[in-house]
């Protein structure tokens, strides 16, 4: 049943938010959009979890037709850390953590220009509702790569209400290319990769049944425990995976050496869009090349069901003495020059974010510098 917040009136648009929806009217409603992804859908932002709830965002025009939908998490930690000092902490300070985040939004299902800055106008409104309700230190959000109509004009609406706009990069594959075309186009270095794993017998299977899921499941748990950190998908969330697996909104891809599960990726597939959502290894092995083989297998399994685009997702834009970085000159050991292998197109995606409390934010940050340091500690003693 609809539980429904509030509903603001303007002249031309208004704005529901709530707490649930129907799940299939959200989720049809989301492929009107040639952009939509599964980080929009009801299957990504529901969820059993302590930590978060989400926050669904309707834009209606004056006839009651929806011209707008965001799906955001309303979180209350940061993350869930396996060092004891950090979870004391995290529980201590957890009130000036508060914040809401989106991915991949807002839709806007309307192509003319002066619509969507209206009705982009009504939704950050509604985000500003959002925010003071829940008394939220700041509000952050990604803008969906695959959305080409985001111009200068979409990014003055944002500043004028108080967005702080960065630069971020993310690597969209045409599926629509034959896959003779995709293999002949990638590096050299990364073609022998693939080659080399399959002359050493790592062979990848697409997860079929429950138990492995938990294998993949245990597998991420100690993936993560490398990193200091407790999985963000944790085995009471199995029930929910293993749900998305069998709707085929998520696809499992799992790598063996001798019978050894090594390395696992998760990719989700939503309005014919593929993504990488996550990638683990168990480290076993020295020189896995289980990774590499799991994306070109996820690849050519995405032009089995007819998608349209593979986006890798991407990260921050990388600059050198202000200049940008073009997509062949990544820093090598960034987690982008490692997307940017793949042949993908760059597209431009912008991380906004609005604060609300700054001197909560500012603490927010400095708990985040912890955590980075943490991170690079646990990784040298690896």
């Amino acid at each position: 049943m609809t539980k429904k917040i509030k509903l603001e009136k303007n002249n031309l648009y208004t704005f529901k938010i709530l707490t649930h929806v129907d799940s299939s009217t959200w989720n049809n409603n989301l492929t009107k959009s040639p952009y939509a992804t599964f980080f929009q859908t009801t299957n990504y932002l529901n969820s059993n979890s302590k930590d978060h709830f989400p926050i669904f965002i309707y834009i209606l025009d004056q006839d009651g037709n929806i011209v707008g939908q965001l799906g955001l998490r309303i979180i209350k930690t940061v993350v869930r850390y396996s060092s004891p000092f950090l979870r004391r902490l995290l529980h201590l300070i957890s009130n000036i953590t508060s914040r809401g985040i989106w991915l991949d939004g807002p839709i806007i299902h309307k192509n003319n220009k002066n619509t969507r800055l209206e009705i982009l106008q009504k939704m950050l409104e509604a985000i500003n509702v959002v925010a003071d309700k829940y008394d939220l230190v700041h509000v952050e959000g990604y803008t969906p790569g695959y959305d080409l109509l985001i111009d200068d004009d979409y990014k003055k609406i944002l500043s004028k209400n108080n967005f702080i706009i960065q630069d971020y990069v993310t690597f969209i594959l045409d599926m629509k290319k034959n896959i003779d075309n995709i293999w002949s186009e990638l590096p050299k270095r990364l073609k022998q990769d693939i080659n080399r794993a399959k002359r050493r017998n790592i062979f990848v299977k697409h997860l079929e049944k429950y138990d492995e899921l938990k294998q993949y499941l245990i597998l991420a748990q100690k993936w993560a425990t490398t990193k200091g950190i407790v999985n963000s998908t944790p085995i009471e969330d199995l029930e929910n995976l293993w749900a998305d697996h069998e709707s085929k909104t998520s696809k499992f891809f799992l790598a063996y050496d001798n019978n050894e599960l090594i390395s696992g990726l998760r990719i989700i597939f939503f309005n014919r869009i593929v993504q990488p959502n996550e990638v683990i290894s168990s480290y076993s092995k020295r020189t896995s090349l289980g990774g590499t083989l799991l994306t070109w297998t996820s690849i050519e399994w995405a032009k089995t069901v007819n998608a349209l685009a593979y986006d890798f997702t991407g990260g921050k834009k990388e600059t050198v003495q202000n200049n940008s970085i073009t997509n062949n000159e990544h820093n090598k050991n960034s987690l982008l020059y490692y997307k940017s292998k793949w042949c993908g197109q760059e597209k431009c995606q912008f991380n906004l974010i609005i604060i609300k409390k700054k001197l909560n934010y500012k603490i927010y940050q400095i708990l985040f510098s912890i955590v980075r340091k943490y991170h690079n500690l646990r990784m040298k003693k690896r």
